[in-house]
């Protein structure tokens, strides 16, 4: 049976899923789906007579519409034009906006950055100065030495090339120190590059949180604003704060630390106080060390040391002492100047905090809260970490309990092999009432009630197996998504307003309708991997979309060419089958073919039925392989309505019945689903079984 392919490519599929979500759900109600399949399918008749009564009319009157049809064609795909140019508007605006964003918070970083590089800049070419005041200094101790030794000149000429050498290679150690200080500045400018980096990205995470912030508190939208503002003062101050921690630890550390500080302004001004204290004691203990250097020359001159030992210690200790205060003058007044800069964000931070705390809750409050929060959602995190340790062990049980059935299976085929032979010679036998009546003779009773319970036992199995099969299939779409959904579990509990449980419900309606599409899906023979659906749907609701339109439909085409051959062999096959079971139903006893439906009476009954009583009747709902689709006995429903009223592929065989009779139906395909099936759990092209039973019949209530 050959099927047209309708494919939809210009359509993307999430639209497709919210079109199904918004529209009322289909509720198939206690009797089968098929019932409502063959009254629509009466219902068209009927209204096909109708039809071609007033064709004529109809006729006339489409020439007439096709003209404005057209019209309203092209205003509509006008319309589609118009929606989608203002969406493209509408997105240039959003990244221009972002854009925006980006280029004001540049200029911050970089004049960081250049006042940083400027001060290294300038401690540079202050050591340099230092440099050539201590050459200077050092000739002219050479000068005043030479003038106080001009007598024994002859006798210390050896002494004094000996000391201009040592000095000679006291300013190349001097001039390696200051290359070694470039390249440690070089090392650190880098160094600060890469912490300017971090911190970046840093700050990016921080905007994208308090993005997620501003969207989850929408209705308080101002207090957002001027708590970002604070925010952003108050990492301004941290800045400043870890930028008084250089020489103390290193970058890294300060990094890590930098993220790890939510402590208030007034504890960072603090922490700048005590560092401010330690540069002065610091400052102060240089001092002392700077006169104890020259105590200590005026204690070498007294003593009349030779005068390089003497030139070489002052000059050591003075340049020390000289490099640690220049250090330290630098460090402090970077020090005021920062100190000045972080009162001055501390302030404007309180002072915001002040106007907060005005209009809402302390940030106290909400740091509190948010901490409380970030610990329940840990505690979710474990929670779902060991939901999902109970759904690793229940997929190995699972797994473990397929391979099971699987080796059951094997068994009973190795079972049957040896009957394959004579059942199939049986089948293509003709039959005949002839034939029915020898098949007892030639073949013992035994062996065919061990046929009908090996085929009855594999049918159970092969179902058994099916449902293994789709238990492991949702356990393993239930671990693949079980990480996303701890955001909407946490929002759930929140669901208080009508506008939050309608969003809700549309959500779910959504979720339902994709999952009945994976199910169909993989009835179909297609396998689709759950996780990367709904990574696809996120990608769609933020417009981030991984692959283009062109991609995505070449996709879609695939797929529903994928679909298309495999329900054409998957029909085939259940038409092949569904005919030697209506073959091997036919040769039973008392069975009847009417109007293309077998029926075979289980039960006769007691008490006539008219067409107009009301009839009221179970019906169990099966393939040929045993899967019960709908039992309505089992779910304690059961369908009234006149006799006359059911469907004529249950009408004509009720008619055979009496009062709590029952029948078997064996529909073929073409009177059933026909090529289409009902999916998830209707193949295309399946015969079904059904068993109906008549609870009770009474007469039409006189009006």
């Amino acid at each position: 049976m050959n099927r047209a392919a309708t494919l939809t490519l210009n359509a993307p599929l999430l639209m497709l899923v919210a079109a199904l979500a918004l529209s009322p759900p289909f509720t198939a109600g206690a009797a089968p789906a098929f019932l409502d399949y063959a009254q629509q399918q009466t219902q068209q008749s009927q209204a096909q007579e109708k039809n071609d009564a007033a064709s004529a009319k109809q006729t006339q009157e489409s020439r007439q519409s096709a003209d404005n049809k057209k019209t309203g064609t092209n205003t509509s795909q006008l319309q589609k034009r118009i929606t989608s140019q203002q969406a493209a508007i509408a997105q240039k605006d959003k990244l221009i906006q972002q854009l925006k964003k980006q280029l004001a918070a540049t200029p911050q970083t970089d004049t960081a950055g250049a006042n940083e590089q400027a001060a290294l800049n300038k401690r540079i070419n202050e050591l340099q100065v230092a440099l050539s005041a201590a050459t200077a200094e050092k000739e002219a101790l050479i000068k005043k030495a030479g003038v106080v030794q001009n007598n024994n000149l002859q006798q210390s000429k050896a002494a004094a090339r000996q000391q201009i050498q040592q000095l000679t290679t006291q300013i190349q150690q001097a001039e390696a120190e200051n290359k070694r200080l470039s390249a440690s500045f070089t090392t650190l400018n880098k160094d600060k590059h890469a912490l300017m980096t971090q911190l970046a990205a840093t700050e990016k995470e921080k905007q994208a949180v308090l993005e997620q912030v501003k969207a989850l508190n929408a209705d308080n939208q101002s207090l957002t604003i001027r708590l970002a503002a604070a925010e952003k003062a108050q990492q301004a101050a941290l800045d400043q704060a870890k930028a008084l921690n250089t020489d103390k630890q290193p970058l890294a550390t300060r990094l890590a630390a930098a993220e790890k500080e939510k402590q208030a302004v007034l504890e960072q001004v603090k922490a700048l106080s005590a560092d401010k204290q330690s540069l002065t004691i610091r400052l102060a203990a240089a001092e002392k060390a700077q006169q104890a250097a020259l105590d200590q020359a005026k204690a070498l001159n007294a003593d009349k040391q030779p005068l390089a030992t003497r030139l070489a210690a002052a000059e050591k200790e003075k340049q020390a002492v000289l490099e640690q205060v220049k250090a330290l003058n630098a460090d402090k007044q970077s020090l005021t100047t920062r100190l000045a800069a972080a009162e001055k964000a501390q302030q404007a931070a309180l002072d915001q905090a002040k106007a907060l705390n005005a209009d809402k809750q302390p940030l106290a409050t909400r740091l509190a809260a948010a901490e409380k929060e970030k610990q329940a959602v840990l505690e979710q995190v474990k929670a779902l970490n060991a939901d999902k340790q109970s759904l690793t062990i229940r997929l190995a049980a699972a797994e473990k309990t397929q391979q099971a059935a699987l080796d059951q299976v094997k068994a009973l085929n190795a079972d049957k092999q040896s009957l394959s032979t004579r059942l199939a010679a049986a089948d293509k036998a003709p039959h005949g009432p002839a034939n029915d009546a020898a098949a007892p003779k030639n073949e013992p009773p035994e062996m065919a009630a061990i046929v009908a319970a090996y085929r009855l036992q594999a049918d159970k199995d092969n179902a058994q197996l099916r449902m293994k099969e789709d238990e492991i299939e949702l356990l393993r779409t239930q671990l693949s998504v079980q990480s996303k959904t701890r955001s909407g579990e946490s929002a759930a509990a929140k669901l208080s307003a009508s506008g939050e449980q309608q969003a809700y419900a549309i959500g779910a309606s959504m979720g339902s309708e994709a999952l009945n599409v994976l199910t169909t899906r993989r009835t179909q023979g297609v396998t689709v991997d759950a996780g990367l659906v709904l990574q696809g749907i996120e990608d769609a609701f933020r417009g981030q979309l991984r692959l283009g339109e062109q991609e995505r439909n070449k996709a879609l085409f695939d797929v529903s060419q994928q679909v298309f051959q495999n329900l054409n062999k998957i029909e085939q096959k259940n038409i092949s089958a569904g005919k030697k079971y209506q073959q091997a139903f036919a040769r039973k006893k008392d069975v009847v073919f009417k109007e293309g439906v077998y029926s075979r009476v289980d039960y006769l009954g007691k008490g006539k039925i008219s067409g107009n009583d009301l009839v009221t009747v179970v019906i169990k709902e099966m393939l040929t392989d045993g899967t019960v689709i709908n039992d309505m006995e089992a779910k304690d429903q059961a369908l009234t309505q006149k006799l006359d009223a059911y469907p004529p592929v249950f009408r004509e065989p009720l008619k055979r019945l009496q009062n709590h009779g029952s029948v078997t139906l064996v529909v073929p395909p073409e009177k059933a689903y026909g090529s289409k099936g009902l999916p998830p759990k209707i193949p295309p092209g399946a015969t079904m079984v059904y068993s109906v039973r008549i609870v009770d019949s009474q007469p039409e209530p006189a009006k």
